[in-house]
């Protein structure tokens, strides 16, 4: 596998204003072209990514799709897959994100202590009914 070129093409790469974090694809020997992610956010904002495609031989940039010229599909997929976590809006909305999980947990035991309770009410009304009544026929 020859690597040729990808010295240049990370160099092009850094040269981005901004970056935080750098994703290089490794072509294979037979690529003509090599795509860069560049993120300048905190990993969970896919509104901080960009996409560099490079041409390995020169270097030049051929395509840089930035997040706000994605298709509207492909940017909410994009949000929709950080979103759940809270890490699109950062501290205030992993803290939302905490707070949900927090009363889904609260939901869940509630829900499990009434259905416990419920069946022990019901054990103790069957053990009583089964129990032979005394008579007041004396």
């Amino acid at each position: 596998m020859s690597l040729g070129g990808l010295n240049r093409i990370w160099a092009r790469a850094e040269s981005v204003d901004g970056w935080r974090t750098l994703a290089l694809r490794v072509p294979s020997a037979r690529d003509r072209q090599v795509i860069v992610t560049v993120d300048r956010g905190t990993g969970g904002q896919p509104q901080q990514r960009a996409q560099l495609t490079l041409d390995r031989a020169t270097g030049a940039i051929i395509a840089w799709e930035p997040f706000q010229s994605l298709s509207t599909g492909r940017r909410l997929r994009s949000i929709l897959r950080f979103a759940h976590t809270g890490e699109v809006l950062g501290l205030v909305g992993q803290t939302i994100a905490g707070v949900a999980s927090f009363g889904a947990v609260m939901l869940v035991y509630t829900g499990l202590a009434l259905s416990l309770r419920r069946l022990a009410a019901w054990r103790r009304r069957r053990t009583l009914d089964s129990q032979p009544r005394a008579s007041n026929a004396a």
